[in-house]
């Protein structure tokens, strides 16, 4: 079994709670370096890892995961046009719709409803 497919359910998980990542592997590991768009997401991840592989024994993971801004992202603003959808949108940035609603919660708090002229704020 390969490193990627030993820690699928891991990226699945970052893929669905908004984490941007790369993957790499060096010496014998799989490296995941990204940002996630929150502190509750990343420890996600981390609980996950434990699930996979508890207290971390095998060391074949490095998980270098950071908050948002921490990892020296940005923040984008995008003012929505007719037709747009939070999935559109993180297609054009390359990013997960969840990782746009979780930055915007302050004012979006139904992810299929966006209004055109509204501004949200992508990480990136």
């Amino acid at each position: 079994m390969s490193l990627q497919e030993k820690y699928q359910s891991l990226l699945e998980l970052a893929n669905n709670n908004g984490t941007t990542y790369e993957l790499s592997e060096s010496d014998s590991a799989l490296v995941v370096t990204g940002v996630a768009p929150s502190s509750e997401a990343k420890q996600e991840l981390w609980d996950e890892y434990n699930r996979i592989d508890p207290d971390y024994r095998t060391g074949d993971l490095v998980l270098n995961i950071t908050v948002g801004d921490a990892a020296g992202g940005g923040v984008h603003t995008y003012t929505v046009e007719p037709g747009d959808s939070l999935s559109k949108i993180g297609a054009k940035y390359g990013i997960a719709w969840k990782a746009i609603f979780d930055a915007n919660r302050d004012q979006i708090s139904n992810p299929d409803l966006i209004h055109p002229g509204q501004e949200l704020k992508i990480p990136i």
